[in-house]
């Protein structure tokens, strides 16, 4: 997960503009996105990693850092549940969290296709929300 901050981004415009073209200069494709007033969070997608965990390069780091500040945390999972329309059904989406409460869960992206919830928590927890996931919503 990278963490982009820069308190002058509240209410300005071409902030995320400014660092997509960074991405996309380095060849860096975007996963998933969630934002607030002063900070983005992204992962990253792990084309060209030979199934590693991906990076972000040096160089695009440093000029991400001319934007704002940057953070990357390693070691976490992407957990995603797939379904029909679940953004539009009552109550799934409080199910889901309701399963996962005793989880620290650092980044939620929902809402963007009512066909998915994503996720990403501590690499070390990824396996045991998994097995609560699938016991409380299908057994």
């Amino acid at each position: 997960m990278v963490t982009l901050r820069n308190p002058r981004m509240f209410q300005a415009y071409g902030f995320l503009a400014n660092v997509f073209t960074v991405l996309a200069k380095h060849k860096i494709s975007v996963d998933l996105v969630t934002t607030s007033e002063v900070s983005v969070s992204l992962t990253l997608d792990q084309t060209d990693t030979g199934g590693g965990a991906p990076e972000l390069p040096l160089e695009a780091q440093q000029e991400l850092e001319q934007l704002c500040t940057v953070e990357v945390k390693q070691g976490l999972s992407l957990v995603a549940l797939i379904g029909n329309q679940m953004s539009e059904t009552k109550g799934s989406a409080a199910e889901v969290f309701d399963t996962l409460d005793s989880f620290n869960i650092r980044m939620i992206c929902y809402g963007a296709s009512p066909h998915n919830l994503c996720f990403l928590l501590d690499e070390g927890e990824a396996k045991d929300a998994v097995k609560a996931l699938h016991e409380d919503l299908f057994e």
